[in-house]
């Protein structure tokens, strides 16, 4: 699974003695959290007599997230962490150093308590946006007590209206505050953009936002005449009517209380997609096995299942479907044939909240098995074990990541393919380690159009598409 690198440069750049440790409580376990994503909700402005109060507020917040989709379809993918990180103070800094200060209905009092991540209303111009401004505390906090974090959100300690997105998703507890969270993880986690304006700065090519005006070219043109779906202008300031947005005043990232529309529910699907692999577990696990059984029993033990289950499981040995969409298959060796066969077994996810041109060739996963038929019996080993496969940005404009996570270290070359069957670029072969690799390829000297990523692992090929816009 990716973790954040944000940690690590930190801790590069402000060394942080002394590093403190807190209470961690768990709020909702799912699996190990070196395979599911993990949220770590960190309280600020609750001192040591207010720590209850704190997980009451974290328990509300991922109660009210995990009910929305497309997180409750996804509920089973997240472990949910609270750390009770004691101030010495109660409550959020309000400066009350800007104009706005003043038409804020109710009223924000000046204040300045020591919190432990500093945050605080009036920043960047904007009083509703509460900021945690100790970056580095933050930093130490989540190294020193759950450092194997995926999405951080800072809960702060005061009933006034604010929150913020960026790195970590940042949120008061108002009586809007659970839904500001959700807007919040909108952006935190998925990347999404604001579909009102918010200040041209915040302008970019985004799963939700592009300058791009042809419908047939939008990266949402799957969504189109869907679900209220369409290529709309931004309004009101700087270079908004350049900009376009799926929706049109029925978003959550434009109107809080309303749904995610479907171009953002498919965004936050997909980072979750690029963050787990849904194959937890698997039997037979052993990298060889001497067998004498009549019937060899291969078998998913453990997925990661959406609510309802989208996955799909297609077995294939020696290049025919078997047993489709099932768990488990049973090979009978009498009848295979002395020698070696291959059973491969891939995960996609079919969910209908999903409308991307061949999603199954961009993200699947697979375990392979090479099973050697002999004349005493059977013996079968994990060919390349777990392997996790990702393509991102998709489409790509001048770059691709190629995420490749492996079970067992193995050695991959990767091809670019024009779909006349051209390879276009290629990485050469080089030994990708176990766990996590990423290659970086540039692709802003090919031309728009579908192109093939062909990866070649052990010497087993495995293909996925993407855009080029």
């Amino acid at each position: 699974m990716k973790k954040r690198l944000l940690i690590l440069f930190l801790l590069i750049c402000f060394p942080i003695m002394n590093a403190q440790v807190f209470e961690v409580e768990t709020i909702q376990y799912k699996g190990d959290p070196n395979k599911f994503i993990n949220v770590v909700i960190l309280g600020d402005g609750y001192t040591d007599a207010q720590q209850s109060l704190f997980i009451t507020k974290a328990t509300e917040l991922s109660n009210y997230l995990f009910a929305q989709s497309p997180w409750s379809n996804y509920k089973n993918y997240f472990n949910v962490y609270a750390i009770k990180v004691i101030s010495a103070q109660s409550g959020a800094k309000h400066p009350n150093n800007l104009a706005e200060c003043a038409t804020v209905n109710p009223s924000v009092p000046t204040s300045n308590p020591n919190n432990y991540f500093g945050s605080s209303f009036d920043q960047y111009g904007v009083h509703r946006l509460i900021v945690p401004t100790n970056i580095p505390n933050i930093a130490s906090v989540l190294s020193t007590n759950f450092p194997n974090y995926d999405q951080a959100v800072i809960l702060v300690n005061s009933s006034y209206y604010g929150g913020s997105g960026g790195e970590f998703s940042t949120l008061s507890t108002n009586s809007q505050s659970n839904e500001i969270g959700a807007h919040e993880m909108g952006h935190s986690f998925a990347g999404l953009a604001d579909e009102y304006y918010a200040g041209d700065i915040y302008f970019a090519e985004k799963p939700n936002m592009t300058n791009q005006t042809n419908p047939l070219l939008v990266k949402w043109r799957n969504w189109i005449n869907t679900n209220q779906i369409g290529v709309y202008s931004y309004c009101c300031g700087g270079n908004s009517s350049l900009w376009r947005k799926p929706a049109n005043g029925t978003c959550k990232m434009e109107y809080l209380n309303s749904q995610y529309c479907s171009v953002c529910k498919e965004g936050i699907i997909e980072k979750i997609h690029v963050l787990t692999n849904p194959i937890v577990s698997y039997t037979p696990t052993a990298t060889t096995v001497n067998s004498t059984n009549a019937q060899i029993d291969f078998s998913f033990t453990e997925l990661m299942k959406p609510v309802p289950n989208t996955l799909n499981i297609n077995w294939v040995l020696d290049g025919n479907v078997i047993n489709p969409n099932s768990e488990s298959v049973q090979i009978n060796q009498t009848t295979l044939s002395i020698g070696a066969h291959t059973l491969t077994a891939t995960v996609t996810d079919n969910a209908s909240l999903i409308n991307i041109t061949n999603h199954a060739t961009t993200h699947f996963d697979t375990v392979t098995w090479t099973i050697n038929r002999g004349t005493l019996g059977v013996n079968w080993e994990t060919k390349e074990a777990s392997i996790g496969l990702s393509l991102y940005p998709n489409p790509a404009n001048n770059f691709i990541n190629v995420y490749v996570e492996l079970e067992k270290s193995a050695t991959v070359a990767i091809d670019l393919i024009s779909m006349d069957g051209r390879v276009v670029q290629s990485v050469p072969a080089k030994e990708f380690a176990t766990g996590e690799n990423n290659s970086v390829i540039s692709t802003e000297n090919l031309s728009q159009g579908n192109y093939i990523v062909s990866l070649k692992i052990n010497g087993v090929n495995y293909t996925k598409t993407f855009v080029k816009e």
